[in-house]
């Protein structure tokens, strides 16, 4: 998402600024493993130069196995939480319904769901009690990408259409 550095609410919030060209990267770690008839993952992902940290966890059901000629049709319900700021607590849930198709090495797929998120933010003020700001707020989420897989590499690109649109790349090992 891109940032102004140079704003006045970006100098009064941050005391380093860890932006890279006026964007914020943040670069996050999942490990995933299949079990039974579902997929459990987890997600650490930490914000360079700052404390600012995002753990999360998620599964995936399928209700549909693709095969040769039929899609594969998921449901994935995911919960992340931010650590690392004191003044504010974020807490993000969701669920998310999957289709893909295979065609060999590449699975182009699609998702839609409705992702919560609640955050509360507190404002020490001397000698004043200072009500917290809450949000309690929740959106719809559109997901289109496509994976390549190739014998250990796995590359996915994908874009998200949630309040801000967001793209990732992706790079993942295994068989």
């Amino acid at each position: 998402m891109p940032i102004d550095p140079e704003s006045s609410y970006w100098q009064r919030s941050v005391g380093d600024d860890f932006s890279v060209s006026d964007h914020i990267v943040v670069p996050r770690l999942v490990v995933s493993k299949g079990i039974s008839i579902a997929t459990v993952s987890a997600s650490y992902a930490k914000v360079q130069g700052s404390d600012i940290q995002m753990i999360g966890a998620g599964l995936d059901i399928p209700i549909l196995n693709g095969g040769l000629i039929s899609p594969t049709l998921a449901v994935r319900g995911s919960y992340s939480q931010l650590q690392g700021v004191d003044e504010f607590d974020l807490k993000t849930y969701g669920v998310e319904l999957f289709l893909s198709k295979g065609f060999g090495p590449i699975t182009p797929y699609a998702a839609v769901g409705r992702m919560r998120s609640d955050a509360t933010g507190r404002i020490d003020v001397p000698d004043d009690e200072v009500e917290p700001l809450r949000d309690e707020f929740d959106q719809n989420r559109f997901t289109v990408g496509v994976r390549l897989s190739m014998l250990l590499p796995k590359i996915v690109v994908e874009a998200t259409q949630g309040e801000e649109r967001s793209y990732a790349a992706k790079i993942s090992f295994g068989l």
